[in-house]
């Protein structure tokens, strides 16, 4: 009975020991977690409270308190607009956030019927050459813009486009990651439905806008997000076709602030900062039809 007991004391001493060493490693885990967690943050967030206070610092003073680094720099010393008020008066920056703006919804409306009607196509459509045709499709997304800059700019050149609103819309309509995201998410359609939607006389764009559509709002926001941040972030391409003033866009005229001489770096922040803003303000309250989106075209 006693050697029971003491064996019984023994284990139940064992387990307490296990327990408390499993909660001291959870507990070390999240501590390391935690760490690496705030590490990474301040990565992120450091350079940008920089910039913010950058922008609103007198150009001579943005470094003043960077070598050797100090928290004074994560905050402007003498606070002044004077970035911003030079980028509305003198670099126009007024007019290439209109511009952006028109740009990029344009491309979104135009963009989403001509990407939604080719997903569709090849989603629920038999036709000669649709296997060829998707590969190419999905060879356009996968090459950088860089690689068909000349051949692209030659043929714009060629139909009179440079310096001109189509030369900047049309070339980026057709998206090939659109177009697949598109594809994927209508292929899980059941094609039950759309076959009894044409034995009811509905016709292909009438089951299209009218029964595939209204369900498809994670694909449309998902398309609308990536064909928006693409116009609004472009940068190369409306440089190269259309430098005039009249059709610059945002990222040209953040650019401006990096003159020959000297960057201009609190503009250069001041305009980071505002072309930012737009961007961050669309992707959040979407975020989760963009997930919900993007997983779901990886798993088929």
């Amino acid at each position: 009975m006693t050697t029971t007991v003491v064996t019984r004391t023994k284990t139940e001493q064992e387990a307490r020991n296990l327990r408390r060493r499993r909660r001291l490693a959870e507990l070390l885990h999240k501590l390391l977690s935690y760490v690496l967690l705030v590490s990474i943050l301040a990565i992120v967030v450091v350079p940008l409270m920089w910039a913010v206070a950058a922008s609103f610092t007198p150009n001579e003073q943005v470094f003043k308190y960077v070598f050797p680094f100090s928290w004074r720099a994560l905050f402007p010393s003498d606070p002044t607009l004077e970035a911003y008020v030079n980028l509305f008066e003198q670099r126009d920056f007024g007019r290439a956030i209109v511009n952006t703006l028109a740009l990029s919804f344009g491309s979104v409306l135009i963009g989403l019927l001509i990407s939604a009607m080719a997903g569709f196509a090849f989603a629920k459509f038999e036709f000669r050459g649709k296997n060829l045709l998707f590969v190419i499709v999905l060879i356009t997304f996968m090459i950088p813009v860089e690689v068909i800059i000349i051949p692209l700019y030659i043929l714009m050149r060629d139909w009179g486009w440079i310096n001109t609103w189509y030369g900047l819309f049309i070339p980026g309509l057709a998206n090939g990651l659109v177009i697949f995201m598109f594809r994927q998410f209508f292929a899980d359609i059941p094609q039950e439905i759309l076959d009894a939607a044409r034995v009811d006389g509905a016709s292909w764009p009438r089951i299209l806008f009218q029964l595939i559509i209204p369900i498809s709002l994670p694909a449309i926001i998902s398309g609308a997000l990536i064909l928006f941040l693409g116009s609004w972030n472009s940068f190369f391409w409306p440089l190269v076709v259309a430098p005039a003033p009249e059709f610059r866009v945002v990222q040209v005229a953040v650019s401006l602030a990096v003159q020959s001489r000297q960057t201009i770096w609190n503009e250069l922040m001041a305009g980071a900062i505002l072309a930012a803003i737009v961007p961050v303000l669309l992707v959040f309250p979407f975020q989760r039809y963009y997930v919900r989106s993007i997983a779901s075209t990886g798993i088929k």
